[in-house]
């Protein structure tokens, strides 16, 4: 495990998700061999997961959308009463107390 996480800490919860894909992991090989499962049913993505699919889709696509259209605003980053440049997290000019430029 210290070769693939070499240059990452591991957290309490991507512990929990990677135990969480492993046991899903074998519980379907497990099932497989059984026979209650056959190899086609695992490549059949029904419809509700098309829509699933989709759905991710747009949801990234309309992120990278805001995210490009805050980056391409020249006032975002000046105060809209003085026009003085402000750091990332203020919302507030500390000069004159107007908002962030929108």
């Amino acid at each position: 495990m210290k070769i693939l996480f070499r240059g990452h800490k591991c957290s309490w919860f991507m512990a929990f998700c990677l135990t969480a894909i492993l046991v899903i992991v074998l519980c379907n090989i497990w099932l497989l061999c059984d026979g209650y499962y056959v190899l086609n049913d695992y490549l059949k993505i029904p419809a509700i997961e098309w829509v699933l699919i989709v759905a991710n889709i747009i949801a990234v696509l309309i992120l990278f959308s805001v995210k490009r259209s805050n980056k391409n605003n020249p006032d975002w980053g000046f105060c809209s009463g003085c026009r003085i440049s402000l750091r990332d997290p203020w919302l507030y000019c500390p000069n004159c107390g107007g908002e962030r430029g929108t």
